[in-house]
């Protein structure tokens, strides 16, 4: 079995991520290995920032002038970090209910790491990562996560935010360097055909799902720049994507695997990760 603390599971929409992940961290505990998954949009993710607001020094005393009365319920929440103050507000709502207003939730909102410049996003990610390494490298355990190396820095800074592509590879690989002394494992899902990966995967979800997809990937900077609409359009993004990924994937100086699961053949895909990971 594979010496690591930390497995990541990759590809694009409709790859089998989540299920791949999942299944992992079942077949670890098989073999009384210590395993712990996150999948997208955990509110509790170890690493990334669902549903989470940071504000500084400044913004953070803006923000008790502004709602006085609220200080009790917003000191409540707020958990700080050097000159960071960082609002789970999604979960904070989810225990708080009515005790936290309306109006505060919708202006702390507005500071989702996920909103705010690029820099201030990637200094704030980074730091998470290192954070993360730290927790978790004299533990004996596996984390198994998806979505966080590849695809979440994928959307924020390709196609929300159109950075340059050097920019975009440069960010991944400094990732990969704070993750090192976890002694990685990548797991790259590949599937040959996007459009007809798409088109199974909206309709196994909804139209809302496709429909969301397509205005994130056409309707931002990079669909922008590139005048992207519809389902064509947010296929011609994902080929940029993938083929970028591809590329830094090759990169890379950590243990990694591509799974070609373009057949959906469940059995075979699970024995080539049970192999891999015994190797």
């Amino acid at each position: 079995m594979k010496s690591t603390k930390l497995i990541m599971v990759e590809g694009l929409m409709g790859a089998g991520k989540t299920s791949t992940a999942s299944f992992i961290q079942k077949y670890l505990e098989q073999q009384h290995i210590q395993a712990s998954v996150f999948l997208e949009g955990d509110l509790d993710h170890p690493v990334d920032f669902e549903s989470v607001a940071c504000l500084n020094e400044d913004e953070y005393r803006s923000l008790l002038q502004q709602f006085e009365h609220d200080k009790e319920c917003i000191q409540q929440m707020v958990h700080s970090q050097e000159s960071n103050y960082f609002f789970f507000y999604q979960k904070a709502k989810q225990i708080l209910n009515d005790a936290f207003p309306d109006d505060l939730y919708t202006y702390i909102a507005t500071y989702d790491i996920y909103e705010l410049p690029l820099a201030r996003h990637c200094e704030l990610l980074l730091q998470s990562w290192k954070d993360f390494v730290d927790r978790v490298a004299d533990k004996d355990e596996v984390v198994v996560l998806e979505c966080c190396f590849f695809q979440n820095p994928m959307c924020m800074l390709l196609a929300k935010s159109n950075a340059d592509q050097a920019v975009i590879t440069q960010y991944i690989l400094e990732l990969a360097d704070i993750i090192k002394p976890l002694q990685p494992v990548l797991i790259y899902l590949y599937q040959e055909d996007i459009s007809t990966t798409l088109h199974r995967v909206s309709a196994e979800r909804s139209s809302e799902w496709l429909d969301f997809v397509i205005r994130y990937y056409t309707e931002q900077e990079y669909g922008k720049a590139y005048q992207l609409s519809g389902v064509e359009g947010l296929i011609k993004c994902l080929q940029v994507r993938r083929r970028l990924e591809l590329e830094i994937l090759e990169q890379l100086h950590i243990d990694k695997v591509l799974i070609d699961n373009s057949e959906l053949n469940r059995e075979q895909t699970e024995q080539e990760l049970i192999d891999y990971l015994n190797k």
